[in-house]
């Protein structure tokens, strides 16, 4: 064989060898191709140390994410219960459930309803204030004579029953001495309550007839977009749920003044006074963007849940 020919020979199987010790994993090849492999094992061990801080990363921003939520959950609850009217009405739900429970029988539920009840005239103290300055405050315009007189009415008799209630706690307490005018007191205060549960019932059915009558008219307006008919829904879902209160406190006020002793039972007084007190306190959490403006946490949605 010529020697050219040899050469092209051997560069051939030289070459061949070569390329088998590339695609044979490193068994034939020769250092460098090593040298390649361990290249390539680093590379995928930087690779993973990447991954396990990026992961690390969403990690700490998803924990920074959920406590950030969680404060602002705990922020409207103290913003919640900031309000006196929302304790107020908390403990009329923890009083009217314990006389569910007791039925009017003494016990440990018949000692927290008192104790429920002396509590919520604690915090009631100089309230009558708000209902004078309502009583004073001219009517808005646009709205009929009725219902001016119903709201002053509900206003007076209200503000009544509160600066009445103020004697009833002080008796209770021992700094009125006067037992008998006490009792005389605690029934005009009474008295008072429920003629404002009675011109407010009024007021609720005025208003809820008048949503209705708007919600019933909406097939006929095709001009008026799908907003404007979400508010209105909620609007008249809004007065219904008050008007189904405003009757249940104008039922407890009728067992209290026991004037239907035999219907309106001391359990009954229970159930319908803990669910108007659960209404009254839906209605007083406050809306999210009343919390935002009241908490450090003005925008939880620029925290996004890692992908």
């Amino acid at each position: 064989m010529p020697n050219s020919e040899k050469s092209e020979s051997l560069h051939h199987k030289h070459h061949h060898g070569h390329g088998h010790g590339t695609h044979g994993h490193g068994t034939r090849g020769h250092g460098h191709h090593v040298f390649h492999l361990h290249g390539t094992r680093h590379s995928h061990s930087h690779h993973g140390h990447s991954h396990g801080s990026t992961h690390k990363g969403r990690l700490a921003q998803h924990t920074m994410h959920t406590l950030e939520v969680a404060r602002f959950d705990v922020a409207v609850l103290a913003l919640y219960f900031n309000k006196a009217e929302a304790r107020d009405k908390f403990c009329r739900a923890i009083q009217y459930f314990c006389k569910f429970i007791n039925n009017g029988q003494p016990g440990i539920a018949y000692d927290i309803e008192k104790s429920s009840s002396l509590a919520r005239k604690a915090f009631r103290i100089f309230k009558f204030v708000n209902d004078l300055y309502a009583f004073l405050t001219p009517p808005p315009e646009r709205v009929s004579i009725l219902m001016i007189i119903l709201g002053k009415v509900k206003n007076l008799t209200q503000g009544t029953f509160l600066f009445l209630d103020q004697f009833s706690w002080a008796a209770k307490t021992g700094l009125y001495k006067d037992k008998k005018r006490a009792e005389q007191i605690g029934k005009i205060s009474l008295y008072s309550w429920f003629v404002s549960c009675v011109a407010n019932t009024i007021m609720e059915c005025a208003a809820f007839w008048k949503q209705y009558n708007q919600i019933s008219h909406l097939p006929s307006m095709r001009s008026i977009d799908k907003f404007e008919i979400r508010r209105l829904e909620l609007a008249y879902r809004d007065k219904m749920i008050t008007l189904i209160k405003a009757f249940m406190d104008l039922t407890v006020g009728v067992g209290l003044l026991k004037l239907k002793p035999k219907i309106i039972t001391p359990r009954v007084m229970g159930v319908l006074g803990f669910l108007s007190s659960l209404i009254s306190c839906y209605k007083l959490i406050p809306k999210v963007e009343e919390a935002k403006k009241k908490t450090p946490i003005y925008r939880i949605e620029a925290y996004e849940s890692p992908q």
